[in-house]
């Protein structure tokens, strides 16, 4: 009715102006804002209520210049929640929305929208507004229908009180009442009422239930399940969600009898995996983020969540899993679903920095009570599905209860314990590396040599994430390096496949490949195919880029080199990216925190150690951490583990990494006293291999030191070099006679 009123105003405006010449039609503007624009209404609006109404007649008349005007008018009366409460309820939520899509009206028309949201918020969040809505429920059939219509307009935000008012004993005579007034509030209180389908009132979920069923609400089908079969719950509870579930599926209420626990178990173990395996099945809102309502026992209702796609796939797959195990308790895969479920949301929910114990309660705790066969193949299915949280906590399990049975392939299966050595994600990489020391290997294995790489990088202080680019093109493939730096990438340019698959492979801290499709000795197939056949770069994900039309071309390749993604050429940085970080994104879990860094270095430097000065030389060869271990001996904090280490590689490079240390008159006194007795130790093992200047200095360091724990450690180098008689008496001569006292 205001909309016709203001079309009829706007005619007649349009006739006096036509009679009289136009200008003298007009009211003058508002002296609180003037108009620019000539205005079609006869009279210029004085009120937020007259100033909202013009601004939606400007719009539908396209006027979009004075609608614009008229929206800065009514925002500088700085309307509160009853005004846009009242306007909304006049106008409807459409006309709100209609404005905010309107790109000529930003950002008032957006900032209008965020701020009726956030009323209507605080309004259905009121219990007091709520409650004087639920009275009037029953106070007759015109107050039911006017209190149903604001509460459909106040929409989800009601029905958590609603809730909890229904649970009252003394409102059991009003459940139906209820149970009409929420289904006349239409789908849009579903995913509130599916979170309430775990109240503890056995009245409450069966009305729910048959809620859900007039709403013919769908997605509530896999809430049913358990529901409608799980022997714990009440009679009336299965019998209405059998019905609902004979509706919903079937169409017709009479057919639930067609479906059986068989049925639900295996469904709910489908619905257990396919989140496990694709949170991104899961609809996200504008910041990325999945809502998800929940029965809280502290609030008496239910309360919505706020969750990263990773922790919410993971919690409905928990639940998911547990309702098919208890229909099938013999079942192995819900076991294993519900066990590796728990796993990576503990992990993500605890903090990827946090340190995990195995205390009774936890999902670790149970992880070591599940047995190593369970545990190998929860780690199995961890690294298929991309769930790194589960596969570092399985490893750090398999750690305390794992076998070397756990490092031999069986059924023709490559043993997860070391396909976990080529995870895409470092800290699964590292899980896996100290997992099998720990297992303590007799013998070498497929992957073995995967170990001491990985304990190598840990060692590595990486300030930036590297990434290598193959182009023939070295103008294009400068471009292309420089856009990777604005994301964050040090770039290398390799001129040739071959090229860049021997820096990837020597190099550590490469977390990103990028080939043009057009790359030369190898060719585009063939460096492809030498990067996943060699285990240290088969795991880092490849971005291909090349002309857009040229994208289907090579979409089979891409597909079967993953992790891997197509990239068109771009003329610009942000271009580029935009297409490739969601893809890098997508793989990766947040950075290692400092804390993090410094565990693992700590760690690997151990292992480097024990493996050095151990039988398990035999096994792993740790000449390969060479240089990194010569850069670690100036960290005083693994300074020791990294001299130990280095004794144990018996090369003239690292005889005289330690002999440096050991003479370094700038470094700890306890770190140059360890040096000097490991190159003493070197010395002795694999011979002398310093030259003539080097032995020469070693002599001055020794006379010259004022330390006499280091002059002490390095004499026992001096009496590894084995010296002649004349040496010998001389250095006798001069230590004086003991007095006769």
């Amino acid at each position: 009715m205001a909309r016709m009123r203001y079309v009829s105003v706007f005619l007649c405006s349009l006739v006096i102006a036509i009679l009289i010449g136009g200008g003298s039609a007009f009211a003058q503007p508002s002296a609180k804002k003037p108009i620019i624009e000539r205005s079609p209404l006869l009279k210029e609006p004085t009120t937020p209520e007259e100033m909202f109404a013009a601004t939606v007649l400007m719009f539908d008349l396209a006027r979009l210049d004075l609608a614009a005007q008229y929206l800065d008018q009514f925002d500088s009366t700085s309307p509160d929640d009853l005004m846009l409460i009242k306007l909304r309820d006049k106008h409807g939520t459409a006309e709100f929305l209609k404005l905010a899509a309107s790109r000529e009206l930003q950002p008032q028309s957006s900032k209008l929208l965020q701020r009726l949201n956030d009323a209507a918020r605080r309004q259905a969040e009121d219990p007091v507004y709520v409650d004087s809505l639920i009275q009037r429920l029953t106070q007759g059939p015109t107050e039911r229908d006017l209190a149903i219509a604001e509460l459909r307009n106040a929409g989800a935000s009601v029905v958590p009180e609603m809730l909890k008012q229904m649970s009252k004993p003394e409102m059991k005579d009003q459940q139906d009442t209820f149970v009409v007034s929420l289904a006349r509030m239409g789908n849009q209180v579903v995913p509130p009422l599916v979170g309430a389908l775990d109240s503890p009132e056995p009245r409450i979920r069966a009305a729910i239930i048959d809620t859900l069923g007039w709403l013919d609400a769908g997605e509530a089908i896999p809430h049913m399940w358990s529901l409608a079969f799980d022997e714990q719950q009440p009679p009336g509870v299965r019998a209405s969600a059998r019905r609902t579930l004979g509706k919903l599926l079937k169409r017709s209420p009479d057919r639930d009898t067609q479906i059986s626990s068989v049925t639900a178990s295996n469904e709910l173990k489908r619905l257990a995996k396919t989140l496990y395996r694709n949170p991104e099945s899961l609809p996200v809102d504008e910041r990325g983020a999945v809502n998800l309502w929940a029965w809280s026992e502290n609030e008496g209702t239910v309360v919505q969540r706020s969750l990263s796609p990773e922790i919410a796939s993971l919690f409905l797959s928990t639940r998911y899993a547990r309702q098919s195990l208890a229909l099938s308790p013999e079942q192995p895969e819900p076991q294993r679903q519900y066990l590796a479920s728990l796993l990576g949301l503990e992990v993500l929910r605890q903090g990827w920095d946090k340190p995990r114990f195995a205390t009774p309660g936890s999902a670790m705790y149970l992880g070591l009570t599940a047995g190593e066969e369970t545990m190998s193949e929860v780690l199995g299915d961890a690294l298929d599905a991309g769930r790194p949280a589960t596969a570092v906590a399985a490893l750090e399990i398999l750690a305390q209860i794992g076998t070397r049975e756990q490092l031999v392939s069986s059924r023709g299966m490559k043993s997860p314990l070391v396909a976990a050595l080529n995870s895409i994600d470092p800290r699964v990489q590292f899980a896996a590396a100290t997992t099998i020391l720990k297992i303590d290997p007799s013998k070498p294995f497929s992957g073995s040599n995967r170990v001491v790489s990985i304990l190598a990088r840990a060692i590595t202080d990486v300030q930036e994430s590297r990434a290598i680019v193959i182009d023939a093109d070295n103008r294009r493939a400068s471009a292309t390096s420089g856009y990777l730096s604005e994301g964050g990438f040090l770039g290398y340019i390799a001129a040739s496949g071959r090229d860049g698959f021997e820096h990837a492979a020597s190099s550590t801290g490469v977390e990103l490949i990028v080939v043009h499709v057009n790359c030369q000795r190898w060719d585009f197939t063939q460096t492809l195919a030498n990067l996943r056949a060699d285990a240290r770069t088969a795991s880092i994900p490849i971005v291909v880029y090349g002309q857009g039309k040229s994208r289907n071309e090579f979409a089979r390749v891409v597909a079967r080199n993953a992790p891997a993604t197509y990239v068109a050429e771009s003329a610009t940085a942000r271009d580029f990216l935009d297409q490739m970080l969601p893809f890098v994104k997508s793989l990766k879990t947040p950075a290692l925190s400092p804390q993090e860094r410094g565990l693992q270095k700590s760690a690997a430097t151990y292992w480097l150690a024990t493996i050095g000065s151990g039988n398990l030389s035999k096994i792993f060869d740790i000449s390969q951490a060479e240089k990194e271990l010569g850069t670690a001996v100036e960290d005083p904090a693994v300074a020791q583990n990294a001299l130990i280490a280095l004794a144990g590689i018996g090369t003239q490079t690292a005889q005289r990494r330690l002999a440096d240390v050991a003479l370094n008159s700038q470094a700890d006194e306890n770190v140059s006293q360890i040096a000097a007795n490991q190159l003493a130790y070197h010395i002795q093992h694999y011979g002398l291999m310093l030259t003539n200047d080097e032995v020469f200095d070693l002599h001055s360091g020794w006379k010259s030191t004022k330390s006499s724990a280091v002059k002490s450690s390095l004499a026992s180098v001096i009496g590894s070099l084995r010296p002649n008689a004349t040496v010998i008496s001389e250095r006798l001569r001069q230590f004086p006679t003991p007095p006769a006292n």
